[in-house]
């Protein structure tokens, strides 16, 4: 039987006991555990892997080193490896399936709001058809932001999609259709199905990319469905506008008879409203650690509130409470950053998984299993807009420096005369040069994703070769480079509004399932170079953090480890997830 405490206390101050060496050896064992945990994560962890002998860095190949399990549909099972832009290891969505015992034995707190018929009186209604026409990853960072906000104001976030009527895009999406989409009916046994409409049940819009999640939308209907048609929301919608309605957006209250009366508090808005408050509203709120000047104040507080947040966000209550203390804007994104990747937030439609991983493993060329580099190149009309600043930048740093010819002193004046309108794929290459090279020389993989491959390949055959092929920076480089380029068909065009919107639907989606296999490629690359003025580098990396290690927090470390990144150019910050 165990001692009792006072049996205990005596038992170690008995002075001639021949249990106390028994008991030092065993905090010995426990303290020798601790010291190899703590070096075996830091082996694991500290850089990220290990590649080779002389390598301390562990390294991720795209699948995930742990068995990962799979899920039916229809006929056949979905890999999860092809369905998240993290492995599915890293995910844990089961903390909203559990009790969490708060601290100070004050009960128990359940999914970081009230599990029951009030879970749905507060509502942000997320009506995202009016930024369909934004690339794959804009409107994914969108809604992240919504997500923000929904959990920062403790409300369920329902999606309303635009009816057929009023949807715009052939398909009811502007993903375009996967085969599921269609209507079919057999013409005859053991022929090919004949299409004869669209599939009304299959989701639409946004919703035939993601599954919301259910602790986002706490399984809440469409509020008032008898009172408020999808034309009413999307005014209610346009009259948040930030101009007209500067102090927050507008509540409306409305009655669902389905619920015996009960009433919802809703907030609408659109892919441009949630940025537009974000900004001007809700971000400073999110940042605000001001300490409460009293009692009163306290039960209200700042760090009460984003305690809550946390927890609404996937934390763990030790997690909230540092999190509701971190004082640092960069930190607190990123926290907030490694929360909702953790949690599931992303996950893609079992058909966008299917595809995926016969685009990743079937015809993508990129060894899944071993190590591997993601280069994300972005040109188009993003340098004709948000990069044209840092591109004249970029080309004027180089002529005062003398690297380039005195054509570019020109384009000051005349922006016709500057040699290049992008930065070159070189830029890119450079960013490996204070890495360490491999020990027996061995290339480097490197996947590249660009929205202008027959350019970036151009420049790519213009560089030094080894004598097996491998391309190098400059003739004396260390550094080795073996290239995967996307397969993508680049007739089809690479952006989500190439083409008409009544366009062919299944070119919108084999762009669509390109675009989410590219993001998912790049997410589990060991080491990313690009650029945060793309939607698709701020993407990337609000899935490549993680809450550090608990035992290394009290050596006042950073709460959250990123997995390697370097920023080609541009701006070095990646502020908030989901801008």
């Amino acid at each position: 039987t165990q001692p009792s405490i006072v049996q205990y206390r005596t038992l170690m101050s008995t002075p001639n006991t021949r249990r106390r060496p028994r008991i030092w050896r065993r905090y010995a064992f426990h303290a020798v555990i601790f010291v190899l945990f703590a070096v075996s994560y830091r082996l694991i962890w500290d850089r990220e892997l290990v590649q080779s002998p002389g390598d301390r860095r562990r390294q991720l190949a795209y699948l995930d080193s742990k068995r990962t399990p799979t899920q039916p549909y229809g006929r056949i099972t979905i890999d999860q490896n092809y369905q998240s832009l993290l492995h599915p290891s890293a995910i844990d969505s089961s903390l909203f399936r559990k009790k969490k015992h708060q601290e100070g034995g004050g009960g128990e707190h359940d999914k970081g709001f009230a599990d029951d018929d009030s879970a749905c009186d507060n509502a942000l209604l997320f009506l995202p058809q009016s930024f369909a026409h934004n690339g794959h990853a804009s409107q994914l960072n969108n809604y992240l932001l919504a997500a923000m906000i929904a959990t920062f104001t403790n409300r369920a976030m329902i999606i309303l999609e635009a009816p057929p009527s009023l949807n715009e895009f052939k398909s009811n999406s502007q993903f375009g259709c996967p085969p599921e989409a269609w209507e079919t009916i057999m013409v005859r046994t053991g022929g090919t199905p004949k299409r004869i409409g669209w599939n009304a049940d299959f989701p639409k819009g946004l919703s035939r990319l993601i599954k919301h999640p259910v602790w986002l939308s706490r399984q809440c209907p469409i509020p008032c469905q008898e009172s408020h048609t999808y034309e009413d929301w999307d005014e209610l919608r346009l009259a948040n506008n930030i101009t007209l309605v500067p102090d927050g957006p507008q509540e409306v209250t409305c009655t669902n008879s389905n619920t015996n009366g009960r009433q919802s508090n809703v907030i609408a808005m659109g892919g441009r409203q949630i940025r537009d408050y974000f900004q001007s509203h809700y971000k400073e709120y999110m940042l605000d650690r001001s300490p409460p000047a009293t009692l009163e104040a306290a039960m209200q507080s700042t760090l009460k509130m984003n305690y809550e947040w946390a927890m609404r966000l996937g934390a763990m209550p030790h997690e909230a409470r540092l999190f509701s203390g971190l004082q640092d804007r960069q930190e607190i994104w990123d926290y907030a950053s490694a929360f909702m990747g953790r949690s599931g937030i992303m996950r893609f439609q079992p058909w966008i998984a299917r595809d995926v991983e016969e685009y990743v493993a079937v015809r993508s060329g990129l060894p899944l299993d071993v190590p591997y580099d993601a280069i994300h190149v972005r040109r188009g009309d993003k340098l004709e807009t948000d990069g044209k600043h840092f591109v004249t930048k970029y080309w004027v740093e180089r002529e005062e420096q003398g690297l380039v010819s005195r054509i570019v002193s020109t384009f000051r004046q005349n922006e016709a005369d500057k040699p290049k309108d992008y930065i070159p794929f070189t830029q890119y290459l450079s960013q490996f040069d204070d890495i360490d090279c491999h020990a027996e020389g061995k290339p480097r993989i490197v996947y590249v994703s660009t929205d202008d491959p027959t350019e970036v390949r151009n420049e790519v055959s213009q560089l030094p070769k080894d004598s097996e092929g491998n391309t190098l920076l400059t003739k004396d480089a260390c550094h080795k480079f073996q290239f995967v380029f996307s397969p993508f068909e680049q007739s089809l065009g690479f952006h989500i509004k190439t083409g008409n919107v009544k366009a062919d639907c299944e070119e919108r989606y084999a762009r669509s399932v390109a675009g989410v296999a590219d993001l998912m490629i790049l997410a589990k690359s060991d080491l990313f170079v690009g650029e945060y003025n793309s939607n698709w580098g701020r993407l990337v990396r609000t899935f490549r953090l993680r809450m550090n290690n608990d035992a290394k927090l009290t050596a006042g470390v950073s709460p959250v480890v990123e997995r390697r990144i370097k920023i080609a150019w541009g701006p070095k910050k990646p502020g908030p997830p989901g801008w």
